[in-house]
């Protein structure tokens, strides 16, 4: 039905999509667990299903967590990545490509565009000058180094 709509209007649902999700998310009754590792963001579903939140995967090695976010078809310049105490923070904006050659209106559309964020709670809290971030074919990597008390010290025992 969505290729039925002039592009003016469907692009005005999604914004109108977006905001009530966002809205949903304020007044939603459900209780922000303080040891949960994810917050609600930018709407009431869970991150596998949210309104285009990058769906993410977070490793804790020996030194480090590293956290893998899908970023496809964005930029360095449509996102930021942010750190305040324990929370990591990544924003941004997928905007939609109007890229018609010929024919009279698209067939499927399945992409989502707009605003999206992502809040993850950390284990601990984390320098903000010892974090890295790489964006390579869609994915973003982050590594956040361990404070120095957080470290696993590995030592090899004696078997008698």
């Amino acid at each position: 039905m969505s290729n039925l709509l002039p592009d003016k209007w469907r692009e005005a649902l999604e914004r109108v999509y977006d905001k009530a999700g966002n809205l949903l998310s304020k007044i939603s009754p459900r209780k922000k667990d303080e040891n949960s590792p994810e917050r609600l963001t930018a709407d009431v579903f869970p991150a596998s299903i949210q309104f285009s939140a990058p769906s993410l995967d977070m490793d804790e090695l020996d030194d480090e967590l590293v956290i893998r976010a899908e970023l496809p078809g964005l930029g360095r310049d449509d996102f930021s990545v942010e750190v305040a105490g324990r929370e990591l923070t990544i924003k941004g904006e997928k905007k939609m490509v109007n890229e018609r050659k010929g024919g009279d209106g698209r067939c499927i559309s399945e992409c989502r565009y707009g605003a999206f964020s992502r809040t993850v709670r950390l284990p601990y809290e984390i320098d903000e000058k010892s974090v890295a971030a790489d964006l390579k074919n869609g994915l973003l990597t982050i590594r956040l180094k361990k404070p120095d008390n957080m470290r696993r010290i590995r030592c090899r025992v004696p078997v008698s």
